[in-house]
């Protein structure tokens, strides 16, 4: 220790404007809880030969206080807190810095949360804007204020800090500025107001116009013809009858509502849109459009499917038989078969690529079978086949015969030679008749052929109904839909198929009841 000239002691490594008497003289006491910033301000303050009282000091300052009546949860928080500022703009604890080095973290969450109180700002006053009323009141005055709105005056509280930060949209008054009464403000008052209404009007006409592109209830109803166009079910009603079937078991999407889910899926099928178009459209992944489809398909499959392709009971069936079916030749019919085949992308396996090549087609396609009962609904559809395959094994293996009963007609082309496999089952098949090794038919075969086409030939339209409606079964289908669902154990292809066919007998029938 040595004795300086000013009377004051030194030590080695320190540097005080007081020796150690003079500061156990001079110290201030702690102002406050927590308040050891401000207390320390006070005395560099007293050493500079500056008089400050301590609670503009604390005032100043503004440290973190603790909240001691506060809840529990609060108070501790608070106690977490105590004696240092605040880095967010928004709280009544913020103390901007005036020291330029700082670390770059640090100083790159300030600048963000300076932004953050910017841009919450600069909503307030849009949103405050919006909010005048168009005519009936004052623009701004000094005498009124919103209710329930708070002393810009008395400063931010706790509450409010925490709403700000939960809503970003909150209105703040200490925006507002003074009233000017004269002429030239009033004119530029009523030219903003008349700004005010015209924005409102076209805010309002956009509203509209934008509801009327986007997929919802609102914009579907009464517009049978949107309907048709979009989803291929022919009018509102029976679109809502469907979704109020499948929506109970479909799974909220953020991006999506149910009726959207569904609405996006009837599109796929109807249109063919890419994923990535619908991906676009809505705004979302293509990979997201891909799953909500294949899981919207799947729920139609379990829940509309069994419900609208149902094979007729006999006596109901008989009973509402069309006039052209209604002659001892045809009374008896039950069914009228025939095959369909869809294009598809060749897959990489050989044996794969082998069995879906179809020589009647020059291309790989998968084959199904399909029934429509005489009144023209389809009442069986079978699983795919590859389109290398005959009709004759489709219609033995794909459960069609078990549906059958004694006495039943089945009405076919000439390429279903299953006679035999028909007649196992007590019932009996009609084809026309064969004109190989004969120069001219018999007049009784010919009569029978004519009748038998007439007929038959609904099941062409059906077929023809379906793909139309339903543009997906028109076009090549990708290989990724061949994919095997394990919960049901059943192609996607598959359900996309039998789910067109029960839509189509959601629709009116192509057969005539007279």
């Amino acid at each position: 220790m040595e004795e300086s000239a000013g009377g004051r002691e030194e030590t080695e490594g320190e540097a005080m404007l007081w020796s150690l008497q003079e500061a156990v003289e001079r110290q201030t006491l702690q102002i406050g809880a927590s308040a050891c910033g401000a207390t320390a301000v006070v005395d560099v303050l007293k050493a500079l030969g500056m008089e400050a009282a301590p609670e503009e000091v604390d005032r100043c300052v503004q440290t973190s206080l603790r909240r001691n009546e506060a809840p529990l949860p609060d108070y501790l928080l608070s106690r977490s807190q105590a004696g240092k500022k605040s880095e967010n703009p928004l709280s009544p604890d913020y103390v901007p810095s005036i020291f330029k080095h700082v670390p770059s973290p640090i100083k790159k969450r300030g600048n963000l949360l300076v932004d953050r109180f910017n841009r919450r700002q600069a909503l307030k006053r849009r949103r405050l804007q919006r909010e005048i009323p168009a005519a009936g009141s004052s623009f701004i005055t000094n005498s009124t204020r919103p209710e329930n709105a708070p002393d810009p005056s008395a400063g931010p509280s706790i509450r409010d800090y925490t709403e700000q930060e939960n809503d970003s949209h909150s209105l703040d008054d200490s925006d507002i500025g003074p009233t000017c009464e004269n002429d030239k403000c009033k004119t530029q008052i009523n030219s903003l107001k008349l700004e005010v209404q015209a924005l409102r009007a076209e805010n309002q006409l956009l509203k509209e116009n934008i509801s009327k592109t986007e997929l919802t209830e609102s914009a579907l109803q009464n517009n049978d013809k949107r309907v048709l166009l979009l989803t291929g079910l022919p009018t509102f009603s029976i679109l809502m009858a469907l979704f109020n079937v499948v929506s109970p078991h479909l799974k909220m999407k953020s991006a999506f509502t149910l009726f959207q889910q569904f609405v996006l899926t009837l599109i796929k099928l109807r249109m063919n849109l890419s994923f990535d178009f619908l991906a676009f459209y809505f705004g979302v992944d293509s990979t997201t459009v891909s799953k909500v489809f294949k899981h919207c398909i799947s729920v139609m499959y379990c829940r509309l499917v069994p419900s609208l392709i149902v094979w007729p009971d006999r006596e109901i069936l008989r009973k509402t038989l069309p006039n052209a079916f209604r002659n001892k030749h045809f009374e008896k019919t039950i069914c009228i078969i025939d095959c369909f085949e869809i294009f598809m992308e060749n897959p990489g396996n050989l044996l794969a690529s082998a069995q879906c090549y179809s020589t009647y087609k020059s291309h790989h396609t998968m084959k199904y079978l399909i029934g429509i009962s005489p009144q023209g609904s389809i009442c069986f559809i079978s699983n795919g086949w590859g389109g290398r395959t005959s009709d004759k094994f489709i219609t033995e293996n794909s459960n069609f015969l078990s549906h059958l009963l004694p006495g039943d007609l089945v009405l076919a082309d000439r390429g279903f030679n299953v006679k035999q496999s028909i007649q196992a089952f007590q019932a009996d098949l009609k084809i026309p008749a064969f004109t190989r090794g004969k120069k001219q038919l018999d007049p009784f075969d010919l009569e029978s052929t004519r009748s038998l086409v007439s007929l038959r030939i609904h099941i062409e339209r059906v077929i023809g109904v379906v793909r139309q409606k339903y543009t997906l079964l028109q076009s090549t289908v990708p290989i990724t839909f061949t994919d095997i669902d394990e919960e049901n154990d059943v192609m996607y292809l598959d359900k996309i198929v039998k789910i067109s066919c029960a839509l189509t007998n959601a629709c009116g029938s192509v057969v005539s009841a007279l």
